[in-house]
Parts: C-alpha cells; sequence; structure tokens
C-alpha cells in the first residue's frame, strides 16, 4: 500500500510529514497528538494526512 503524494504533506504547514504509514513502521503511529492540535486542521483536511512533528511539537 503506497502513500498518495497529498498524504505525504502536513495539513498545518505544508511541509513533508516524513509518513511512512502502510510502508512500514512510522514515527506516527506511537505518537498522541493532543486535541487541541487536531482542532487546527482545516476542516477539508482533516484525517487526509499525518500532522508533522515539527507542528506537533510547536503547538503542543
Amino acid at each position: 500500500m503506497s502513500i498518495k503524494e497529498d498524504e505525504k504533506i502536513c495539513p498545518l504547514c505544508g511541509e513533508h510529514n516524513n509518513c511512512q504509514h502502510g510502508e512500514g513502521a512510522c514515527w506516527c503511529e506511537n505518537i498522541k497528538v493532543p486535541k487541541h492540535v487536531l482542532d487546527l486542521v482545516p476542516e477539508d483536511k482533516k484525517r487526509k494526512a499525518c500532522i508533522c512533528k515539527s507542528c506537533i511539537d510547536k503547538y503542543s
């Protein structure tokens, strides 16, 4: 299962999110994203791509 190009982009900053989900072990599988950070994602981008580690750190 390959990740689509738009799934590789952080919905908050627009940078590469470094997600490897579906292609092997990924950092995002073992992290809890705070609700207030998830709430920052625009409605049209929710549940479509991972938030990058930098944004999780920045907004947490």
